[in-house]
C-alpha cells in the first residue's frame, strides 16, 4: 500500500507546520482587526424602539463638521473605513452607524422583525423609510454629547443616501449631505420630491461610470439639485468603478474629492460646470409620476 506523506507526519513535524502557518493566520488577523474604525463604539435607541449600534469619532476642532454616516442596504457601519479613516485624519467627526436590521443594530422592539432580509417595501409599510428614525436618534445622541445641530451633516450611500436626503429636506438645520450612487426609488424610498424640498444648501453626488442604475438616475437628481439648491451648492463626482461605499476602495481618488468638497462645499461663481455633460433638458418629464 502506498503511503501519503500526511501517514508520516510525526508530532513535531505537526507542530513544525503550525509554527510557520502562525505568522500568517496571525497577520490575516491583524489585517482583518485594521478595518476597524477609529473611535469609540456606543449605542442608543429610536423612537420607535430599536436599539442602535454605532462608532464615533469626535471632530478635532469645535466648529469642524460631525457627519453621520449611512451605510447601504446589506452593508453595516465598517463599510464607511477608507473615508473615515481620512476624515479622522483631517479632524473630521463621525457617528457611522449600523442601520437598523444591519450589523450590530438587529435589537428591535418586541414583536418586529430583526433583519433587514425580511423588511418590507409597501409604500404604506416600508421598513426602509422608517430608518428615518435612525437618523433623528443618531442626531439626538450628538447633541446630547455637545455638538451643535446646525454641525452635524450627513452621508449616504445607496439606500442611506436616499434616507439622509429625505431626512435633510424635512431639517433644514442639516447643513449639507453626500450621496453616493444616488438612486430615485431603493427599496421604494422616493428621491425626487426630496430633492425638490431641500434648498439652498450644498449637496454633493458621487457616481461610478459602471453603475448603469446610479448613471441613469445620477443626471436626472443632479438637474433637481442644481434648481432646488442653488448651481454654485450642487456638486457632481464621477468614480470609475464601484456602488455606494465600493467606490471608496476601487476609487480613491473619490476620497480627497470628497473631503475637498467639505472644505469648500460652494463653487465659485465664475468657475464652470464640469457636469453639463450629464444635464438633461427637462427633469420634470423623465420624473413625471414619481412621487411620495
Amino acid at each position: 500500500m502506498v503511503q501519503s506523506r500526511r501517514d508520516h507526519l510525526t508530532p513535531f513535524s505537526a507542530l513544525l507546520v503550525l509554527v510557520i502557518a502562525f505568522p500568517a493566520i496571525a497577520h490575516s488577523a491583524s489585517a482583518k482587526k485594521k478595518r476597524e474604525l477609529r473611535g469609540e463604539l456606543v449605542e442608543f435607541e429610536t423612537k420607535d424602539g430599536w436599539t442602535l449600534s454605532g462608532r464615533y469619532f469626535p471632530s478635532r476642532e469645535e466648529d469642524t463638521l460631525t457627519f453621520v454616516l449611512l451605510h447601504e442596504a446589506r452593508g453595516r457601519k465598517q463599510n464607511w473605513y477608507w473615508l473615515a479613516r481620512k476624515m479622522a485624519r483631517r479632524g473630521i467627526g463621525y457617528l457611522a452607524i449600523d442601520l437598523r436590521g444591519h450589523g450590530l443594530s438587529q435589537n428591535p422592539p418586541e414583536g418586529v422583525e430583526g433583519s433587514y432580509r425580511k423588511f418590507r417595501t409597501k409604500r404604506g409599510d416600508n421598513s426602509w423609510k422608517a430608518m428615518s428614525a435612525d437618523v433623528d436618534a443618531a442626531i439626538g445622541w450628538l447633541v446630547e454629547q455637545g455638538i451643535p445641530i446646525e454641525s452635524i451633516a450627513l452621508g449616504g450611500a445607496d439606500v442611506g443616501g436616499s434616507i439622509a436626503l429625505r431626512y435633510a429636506a424635512l431639517h433644514p438645520d442639516v447643513p449639507m449631505v453626500f450621496m453616493l450612487s444616488p438612486g430615485m426609488s431603493y427599496k421604494e424610498v422616493l428621491t425626487v420630491n426630496a430633492m425638490r424640498s431641500y434648498r439652498d444648501r450644498p449637496i454633493l453626488l458621487a457616481v461610478a461610470e459602471d453603475d448603469r442604475r446610479s448613471a441613469t438616475e445620477t443626471p436626472i437628481l443632479f438637474e433637481f439639485a442644481k434648481r432646488s439648491a442653488g448651481e454654485e451648492n450642487a456638486t457632481i463626482l464621477n468614480a470609475e468603478r464601484g456602488h455606494g461605499t465600493r467606490m471608496l476602495y476601487y476609487s480613491r481618488g473619490l476620497i480627497p474629492q470628497i473631503l475637498e468638497w467639505i472644505d469648500e462645499p460652494v463653487k465659485a461663481p465664475d468657475l464652470g460646470d464640469p457636469a453639463d455633460d450629464l444635464s438633461i433638458e427637462d427633469p420634470d418629464r423623465i420624473a413625471d409620476g414619481v412621487s411620495d
